[in-house]
């Protein structure tokens, strides 16, 4: 483990999800007719003149833009930074804080979840953050954000249990919870090095039996590893990532089929019918933290939106870890 993976797990899920950005509510059919036979090989502008409808609403945006994806990882990361060490609840008063600054904000215009913007108008009218939360929302909302639990604590009973925390001011669905948990230790395994195979083992060891949901989900990602994602990232199979199940099972499946190579294993991610920037999200994070920011093509890690500022960050949550 060294400082690299710390940047590379952050720095890979914004490019992640700057690729997905202009994807998302795209089918890959649309995006290989339109872009070309290979789909998004590299950052394009949300309204790239290339595209037919659906046509995206709000402002246009320029390439390497990243979405609220990456806008609650890093609040989720400076919570951590902050109050990280200053038991549970300050440190869930602070992340909920930091979601409420984000849903003000100006830059808030990226196509946002309406859970996590209902979770946040009720932190913001006091209601506490294990109550602020949708209860039957299980939207990869809260996934999605949560790679920093998995670089910052060491210990993978505390990462586990800081990310179902950290599902609950915006989503309480047991999926969405088990998903959180997913996406964070499977950030804290590909730290340690582990093999892909363990890597399940190990989730499904920690957050099997707990919701139905995600189990039907990730019991089928070993059986289709084998299948291109044009038949395993679809609604039939795996579905189209827009719950917390589906889109975690997916972002697996695109990094244990790419286990050392980040572009391919982010690019298959992005190039899918569904939530295209958040399984870019989570598998960026995944392949990140596994291989470090070596990986990452350096066109794209200096390209991203506030680069400097994500390279900061990884190497502040390194240095928390003594790194």
């Amino acid at each position: 483990m060294d400082r690299s993976q710390f940047l590379g797990c952050i720095v890979g899920l914004a490019v992640g999800d700057a690729l997905g950005y202009p994807a998302e509510f795209r089918s890959r059919a649309q995006l290989l007719r339109e872009v070309g036979p290979q789909g998004i090989t590299g950052f394009l502008r949300l309204k790239d003149p290339r595209f037919s409808r659906p046509f995206m609403t709000g402002p246009d945006h320029p390439p390497g833009t990243f979405t609220d994806d990456t806008q609650m990882t890093l609040a989720v990361a400076e919570a951590l930074l902050s109050h990280g060490r200053a038991g549970r609840d300050a440190l869930m008063q602070e992340m909920g804080r930091r979601f409420v600054e984000w849903h003000r904000s100006p830059d808030n215009n990226r196509a946002p979840g309406a859970t996590c913007g209902r979770g946040c108008e009720n932190l913001e009218q006091g209601v506490p953050w294990r109550e602020a939360g949708v209860a039957n929302s299980k939207g990869c909302g809260s996934a999605m954000r949560v790679a920093p639990l998995g670089l910052f604590y060491e210990d993978l009973d505390e990462v586990e249990s800081v990310a179902r925390d950290s599902s609950l001011p915006t989503h309480g669905h047991p999926s969405a919870l088990e998903s959180s948990a997913a996406a964070a230790l499977l950030v804290a395994l590909a730290l340690r090095g582990e093999p892909p195979a363990r890597m399940y083992e190990e989730v499904m060891r920690r957050c099997g039996g707990r919701s139905p949901d995600f189990d039907a989900c990730f019991s089928r990602v070993p059986e289709v590893l084998n299948r291109p994602p044009e038949e395993v990232l679809t609604k039939a199979v795996l579905g189209e990532g827009w719950v917390a199940e589906e889109a975690v099972a997916s972002a697996l499946y695109c990094f244990w089929r790419h286990p050392d190579d980040y572009r391919a294993a982010v690019l298959e991610a992005v190039n899918t019918d569904g939530d295209s920037d958040s399984l870019a999200t989570i598998a960026g994070s995944i392949s990140g933290a596994r291989l470090g920011l070596g990986a990452i093509p350096s066109e794209w890690a200096r390209g991203v939106e506030r680069s400097a500022y994500l390279h900061e960050v990884g190497t502040r949550l390194a240095a928390a870890r003594g790194l």
